[in-house]
């Protein structure tokens, strides 16, 4: 390694470093301050509260790392540029190309580490921190209570008018059988009740009508269990599950709720493409952030800060902005998780000509 690169590398890193730990002191301490009612009201051991604070320091480091290496990139490359050591390189004779060489090493080595954190190593961290926001802070659930409708056999679906998570009761429920694409069978209920001790579902006030060429034979009753293979899970929505899964298992996930044609899917979809596109976009932040430093060599570090800081805002706006259309209702999930990647790289090119060679 050149000590051009060794140079680099180091003022890089302790500036990361200082920024990314002083940055997640900050927000768990806040963090904390907000949760500190439902941590007593539950009487959690401070081992407990400690450990989730561990995982939970885990998850904001990895979720920061891209803006915080653009800051960095920022403010590291304005501090060489402006006591020229930028100018000095370039007039003995070392290319624009070589001076971001180092630069591209470390995007790559932070890409690399942020693909195996978020696709392995992360996912048994977040299942406690999952766990524990939901059982005692209420965090990142919600009861989808409006039309349900599961595939729930080959040849068979369940619709569910109401449903609430709460009670694991839902309301106008029909599983319907069909057989070459015809209608056979539709049994119908009031209402649909999941037992615990017997992990199965009851249905009330029911009424089933099995369908012949040409006629109809009709069944009443109150009360009548059933075996479905879905659980009250499948009915409700906790997106932050999804955190908890290595890459092949949100693959397998995601298989088993499109087979159901569980409307969550696209949750777990969108992360897919992020975790994807995520490392790309250390990369792009890092080039990004070198050419703004660049953009004006002499120009007051303040006005290349202030830059700096609006790209990342509006980075961070064009990413929610994309996650929360691709798990909606989104034709095209993959391109709306890749538009700020696409975006910033166009801005990349835009600077790379503004850069004084």
């Amino acid at each position: 390694m050149k000590l051009l690169d060794r140079y680099i590398f180091k003022k890089f890193f302790a500036t990361f470093f200082v920024v990314l730990t002083i940055t997640t002191l900050v927000i768990v301490v806040i963090h904390a301050a907000e949760n500190v009612s439902s941590l007593k009201k539950h009487h959690l051991s401070f081992h407990e509260v400690f450990h989730y604070y561990c995982v939970l320091i885990l998850y904001i480091v990895n979720l920061l790392s891209p803006i915080i290496v653009f800051w960095t990139t920022i403010w590291v490359t304005t501090r060489l540029a402006n006591r020229s050591e930028i100018i000095a390189l370039l007039s003995s004779g070392i290319g624009l190309h070589r001076i971001i060489t180092p630069y591209l090493i470390i995007a790559w080595l932070l890409t690399g580490a942020n693909f195996y954190l978020t696709g392995w190593l992360l996912a048994g961290a977040n299942k406690e921190r999952v766990r524990f926001e939901t059982e005692y802070l209420g965090m990142g659930f919600f009861v989808r209570s409006d039309y349900v409708q599961l595939k729930v056999g080959t040849n068979q679906y369940l619709h569910i008018a109401k449903y609430h998570g709460c009670y694991n009761i839902g309301y106008d429920v029909s599983l319907d059988t069909f057989k070459d694409h015809a209608l056979i069978e539709r049994l119908y209920a009031k209402k649909i009740e999941w037992q615990t001790t017997d992990q199965t579902w009851i249905l009330r006030s029911w009424q089933k009508r099995v369908l012949f060429p040409n006629h109809e034979a009709l069944t009443v009753g109150d009360s009548l269990t059933i075996p479905l293979a879905v659980h009250p899970e499948d009915f409700t929505i906790n997106p932050n599950l999804k955190d908890g899964l290595t890459l092949p298992e949100l693959e397998l996930h995601i298989q088993k709720l499109i087979y159901k044609g569980s409307a969550s899917v696209r949750f777990f979809i969108a992360e897919k493409h992020i975790r994807y596109m995520t490392p790309f976009a250390i990369v792009i932040l890092i080039v990004l952030g070198f050419l703004v430093a660049l953009h004006k060599p002499r120009g007051s570090v303040g006005r290349r800060i202030t830059l700096g800081s609006i790209l990342a805002c509006f980075y961070i706006v064009l990413f929610l902005s994309a996650k929360i259309v691709a798990e909606t209702q989104s034709e095209h999930p993959l391109l709306d998780i890749w538009l700020p990647n696409i975006i910033f790289s166009i801005l990349c090119i835009a600077f790379y000509r503004l850069v004084p060679k």
